[in-house]
């Protein structure tokens, strides 16, 4: 399993770690704002948020790049958030997580194939 590497914004490649974990604004159906930080490893859920807010089972939740505010939601899988992973210099991977409240998946693609994670 990948453990503490460095995050990036697709859109503007701003590094989004801080103290260990990867720090991004959110941004809820009814207008809500806020920042959540998780885990950098690939697989824990475990997650905090200012201001603490509990999301409804099911609710989709944007996430926003701290730095451009870009929506990081993949274009691709619209119910997903992309992110980009650097594990070197010129490595670079994507990491898709679920952006529905209660869905604990994430996908690592790398250069070799697609790593599955899920926590529930």
């Amino acid at each position: 399993m990948m453990t503490q590497y460095a995050f990036h914004c697709p859109s503007c490649g701003a590094h989004l770690n801080r103290n260990e974990k990867i720090v991004l604004k959110t941004r809820r159906s009814n207008g809500d704002e806020g920042e959540i930080e998780m885990s950098t490893s690939v697989g824990n859920y475990e997650y905090q948020h200012n201001p603490d807010v509990l999301f409804s089972p099911g609710e989709i939740v944007d996430f926003i790049c701290t730095s451009c505010n870009a929506e990081l939601n993949s274009k691709e899988f619209e119910n997903y958030a992309l992110l980009n992973l650097k594990v070197a210099e010129n490595i670079v991977f994507d990491v898709l997580f679920s952006r529905q409240a209660g869905v604990q998946k994430t996908y690592l693609v790398t250069e070799d194939g697609i790593e599955t994670y899920s926590g529930n």
